[in-house]
């Protein structure tokens, strides 16, 4: 497999030092393992690693034995995704970026929290969800490296970092334009789908934070960070092979910040116009609680805050 490069209701949390961040709710758990059911499903791509050499073959094209899509490679080492048995590359490396992405396939699961779970919101409602389509997320949030091979400059907080730790201080709105320089399928993911794979997906075991029940074994929070962003992929990957999806940065979804619905839904995205958007993980600044996997966060679409970053997500062909 590739490897990377070389918050409570009414309550306010700053954002590094360009605004705030309103959280909607009080956090959740993940359904316990076997309870997420796969779906057959198609696939698509996008994410992290080094530069790669010239685009690659059409959509839908055959790397080393795998299907990949177009302007990716299968990443070394990658296998078929094990869920749907069409092919697909279980890792796939972005061309012109060097990003590593990860196959996550269609499923249903439960959303939010249970009234159980300690430090949940009160928006984290338990709702079913099935998502009709796999998809490719990044393996890593987007690193500082990456979004200044595209977009020719690095608006970070943390220069001193270094190329490999994920970009901040990006907007919801510096995102969109992000995803339209790299083309015709990328975007950031649903608040539904970043959810649905930081649980692990069909092969979840549950866990309160992405990967584990322990925040320290995968993220940065303000406990361990030393007040800073960390190169990305350093901590345990979650069940699915994700890394950060708790803690290190925020990253927004493409949703608005609506309420949760009060039952089952397909394919949800809230495309609400509000000035505010989901914002998911947790971050090196905040308690660890902001990172468990059911929990919320929203601010404005414009705010540019040290701890607000992205992980995209590369739509199936």
């Amino acid at each position: 497999a590739a490897a990377p490069p070389t918050a409570g209701q009414a309550e306010t949390t700053d954002i590094g030092q360009a605004g705030r961040v309103r959280p909607i709710g009080q956090t959740g758990r993940a359904r316990q393992a076997g309870q997420v059911t796969a779906l057959p499903a198609l696939a698509g791509s996008a994410a992290h690693m080094p530069a790669g050499p010239a685009p690659g073959p059409g959509a839908g094209a055959v790397g080393a034995g795998l299907r990949v899509p177009a302007g990716f490679r299968a990443a070394p080492d990658s296998t078929p995704e094990p869920y749907t048995g069409t092919g697909w590359a279980r890792e796939v490396v972005h061309d012109a970026t060097g990003m590593v992405m990860v196959y996550v396939p269609a499923g249903s699961f439960t959303m939010g929290s249970p009234a159980s779970e300690a430090e949940r919101n009160s928006d984290e409602r338990q709702h079913r969800v099935t998502l009709t389509r796999g998809f490719y997320l990044g393996k890593y949030e987007v690193t500082q490296d990456q979004w200044q091979r595209v977009m020719g400059t690095n608006p970070s907080r943390f220069l001193a970092a270094g190329r490999n730790a994920p970009i901040e201080r990006v907007s919801w709105e510096d995102c969109q334009a992000f995803c339209r320089k790299l083309g015709e399928g990328f975007r950031l993911p649903t608040e539904a789908e970043w959810e649905y794979a930081a649980r692990g997906g069909p092969v979840s075991r549950g866990f309160t934070y992405s990967g584990s029940d322990h925040p320290d074994d995968v993220g940065w929070f303000n406990g361990n960070s030393g007040a800073r962003t960390v190169d990305v992929g350093q901590k345990r990957a979650n069940e699915l092979g994700l890394h950060d999806m708790s803690g290190n940065v925020f990253e927004w979804c493409q949703d608005g910040g609506g309420d949760y619905p009060s039952g089952a839904v397909v394919d949800p995205v809230d495309r609400s116009t509000g000035p505010e958007r989901i914002m998911r993980g947790g971050a090196w600044d905040g308690n660890a609680r902001n990172g468990r996997c059911a929990n919320r966060a929203r601010s404005a679409s414009s705010m540019r805050g040290g701890d607000l970053g992205l992980r995209l997500v590369r739509t199936a062909p």
